[in-house]
């Protein structure tokens, strides 16, 4: 996909998307508080939520430790970062991953979620980060596999499979980066309103449902109209690979 089509996609949902994200409970607070254990994240640490949109996860963080500096929340899209709080204690950063690795700044913990499959050369990510990180630092990476299972269409679940990152590949990544390696997932089950749901799709909250035309979108709409007819809830596992590099 383009990166013009990518920066549209998040413009049109950067004023809903912290509402797709917190459609289902305590599902932000419970990844967070996994995000926190791996990152090993104490209230001294120079922390950065990169490719962190409207800082949703930053917030729920900051409920959590008390960062003592304010966090460097980076996204690419000024849209996104538009719609931050006013009254959350960040620097808001317009760039994108890549370009923000490049820059001379050090700090002690960076958490990349559900954007690192944006970034084409990871391996040059990586090796930048560990870089600038401080010893003792940690990066971590938190996104759905590429065999996710949603009550979607079967063309978007199948290109899901080609569109997000391969965790086996991410943790060979940071290892050729220098980093120490570690793994573990959290498994969310979810009980959505049908309505909602087909709303949310209809919406393209995933960056995936994008890349379909209308048409396209419509038809695998009325596909999962079909499949999910005499249910009014729908219920799902989301599963979240967490893979954390350290630097020694």
């Amino acid at each position: 996909m383009s990166q013009e089509v990518i920066d549209e996609h998040y413009e049109r949902i950067a004023e809903r998307y912290s509402e797709y994200l917190s459609y289902s409970g305590d599902f932000v607070p419970a990844l967070v508080t996994k995000m926190i254990d791996m990152l090993r994240l104490s209230e001294e640490d120079v922390f950065v939520d990169l490719g962190g949109g409207t800082g949703i996860y930053t917030a729920a963080i900051l409920d959590q430790v008390k960062l003592r500096q304010p966090v460097v929340l980076v996204d690419f899209s000024s849209d996104m970062l538009d719609h931050v709080p006013d009254d959350l204690p960040v620097e808001k950063v317009h760039m994108d991953a890549l370009t923000f690795s490049e820059q001379p700044r050090r700090y002690d913990k960076v958490l990349i979620k559900e954007t690192v499959h944006h970034v084409d050369d990871r391996q040059a990510l990586f090796q930048n980060l560990y870089e600038r990180l401080e010893p003792g630092g940690a990066l971590l990476l938190v996104h759905v596999p590429p065999d996710i299972d949603y009550p979607l269409f079967e063309a978007a679940k199948k290109r899901a499979l080609g569109w997000h990152a391969n965790p086996d590949e991410l943790e060979r990544l940071l290892g050729e980066a220098g980093f120490r390696t570690a793994r573990d997932a959290v498994d969310w089950p979810h009980a959505v309103p049908k309505q909602r749901y087909f709303e949310m799709v209809a919406s393209q909250y995933m960056s995936v449902l994008s890349s379909f035309s209308p048409e396209e979108l419509a038809e695998g709409l009325r596909e999962m109209e079909e499949a999910h007819a005499e249910a009014e809830v729908l219920e799902f596992t989301d599963h979240f690979d967490y893979v954390v590099g350290y630097k020694p």
